[in-house]
């Protein structure tokens, strides 16, 4: 999908402006995160997100995991869209421009309408200040905002990306019409728990009694986790590897469900995984009813999403953005690296924020170079730290006062040597709106 990105006041008169929209916004995030669904369910209810609960449209397909959630809201969106129906997309976190946490039929939400949509529940989330509940968090306002804009744009469908975790998360006020658990792996331990059953039973939280779901590529131990939250709520379950499969053909990826196959997708977005997330994305259509070969083909094919395995070239050389910022996300992208361009030494230009191990995210990768810069994030790594982590690994490491110092220095190997930037997808943002690739 091709994104215009703007940094605009289109506002008239007094009305909040776009950037003064953000700023509300940001202004929000000292509250941290609250991880309880009672108050974001009140300030649905005072906000008229009648939909959010149930009533009328749109429905959702509310997609959970540790690693490639944002790749299948991508699949599953763009496929929908190719069956006419409208649609609407979530994702956590933007990696650009702030806009494309909320999409409408496969273009980010206006700066108007930002506005427009903060302004009218910025009232609602101030009132929430004097109830018992206290104020709406940054990212509970976030998914009220996107609820009140799909509300408002008549979507049919939204693909809705989960934030953190599922069954405390904000989104999961949703009464969803398909749940999708695309994986499971070690991150954000201190909040979600510090093994693979505990970390399932968190995410599987997102399962709504007697709605379907979906489960991706999982450990027997997430999968008997996942099993026992679905029994318990009364979901029935597709599951890769068992219900649903994937293989590749001469002309392309075939992906069998039990409402029937498609054959010769072509998928843009062809990570690692690709397998399992593309078979998660067509089995959630066709779970609610959209599998027609043509259109799946098509979404397929389209889908796009920042900073996943995103190649660009600058000057001769061939730079790989990536958003991997655990051990799991971090060895796929080292196996596409070496799938992908095999031999080829590289750069790895990469920190982390609090929360996510340095270690076991440089572990993935061979004794490279690593040019470690902040990020311009408040819970950035301080460099220094993370490049004494990488040196106790064995890989050389260099801290780096700016990101652009840390991409020229990358820049300064020889031409036939990769650019590698990743560690979080703050850090790939930045460097996709640095002037260094401008």
């Amino acid at each position: 999908m091709a994104f215009e990105y703007v940094n605009a006041d289109s506002a008239p008169g007094d009305a909040v402006t776009y950037t003064e929209a953000l700023d509300r916004i940001s202004s929000l995030a000292g509250r941290g995160w609250r991880l309880e669904l009672d108050r974001m369910e009140e300030f649905a209810l005072r906000a008229g997100l009648e939909s959010a609960l149930g009533l009328g449209s749109p429905r959702y397909v509310h997609i959970a995991g540790t690693n490639g959630k944002g790749t299948v809201t991508a699949l599953t969106e763009s496929i929908l869209r190719a069956h006419g129906v409208r649609t609407g997309a979530f994702f956590s976190p933007y990696v650009v421009d702030p806009r494309e946490r909320w999409q409408s039929m496969g273009a980010m939400i206006a700066p108007e309408d930002l506005a427009d949509e903060v302004e009218r529940l910025w009232p609602v989330a101030e009132s929430m200040s004097a109830t018992p509940f206290g104020g709406v968090t940054e990212f509970e306002f976030k998914t009220a905002l996107g609820l009140a804009y799909w509300q408002r744009k008549g979507c049919e469908w939204v693909a809705l990306e989960v934030g953190l975790g599922g069954r405390l998360d904000a989104t999961n006020i949703v009464v969803g019409g398909v749940a999708v658990l695309v994986s499971i792996g070690l991150d954000h331990t201190a909040i979600l728990g510090d093994t693979h059953a505990k970390i399932a039973t968190e995410k599987a939280g997102i399962f709504k009694r007697g709605r379907p779901a979906i489960v991706g590529e999982v450990t027997e131990e997430a999968w008997d986790a996942i099993q026992a939250v679905a029994d318990r709520v009364g979901v029935p379950v597709w599951r890769y590897g068992r219900d649903v499969h994937a293989e590749l053909l001469s002309d392309g990826w075939a992906v069998h469900t039990p409402r029937g196959s498609v054959t010769g997708l072509r998928p843009y977005l062809a990570g690692p995984h690709v397998a399992s997330n593309l078979s998660c994305a067509v089995a959630a259509c066709a779970r609610i009813g959209f599998l027609d070969e043509d259109a799946v083909r098509c979404g397929a094919e389209s889908a796009r999403a920042p900073g996943r395995f995103q190649v660009t070239f600058r000057n001769g050389r061939t730079w790989i953005l990536d958003g991997a910022h655990n051990a799991e996300s971090a060895q796929a992208l080292a196996r596409r690296l070496q799938t992908d361009f095999p031999g080829r030494p590289y750069r790895l230009v990469a920190n982390l924020v609090g929360g996510h191990d340095p270690g076991a995210f440089l572990a993935a990768f061979e004794p490279v170079e690593v040019l470690v810069p902040p990020i311009d994030f408040s819970r950035t790594r301080v460099p220094t730290e993370t490049a004494r982590v990488a040196e106790a690994l064995g890989r050389r490491a260099r801290p780096q006062e700016t990101l652009l110092d840390a991409l020229e220095t990358a820049d300064q190997a020889p031409p036939t040597d990769l650019g590698v930037v990743s560690g979080s997808f703050y850090l790939v943002g930045e460097a996709l709106r640095s002037r260094f690739f401008s």
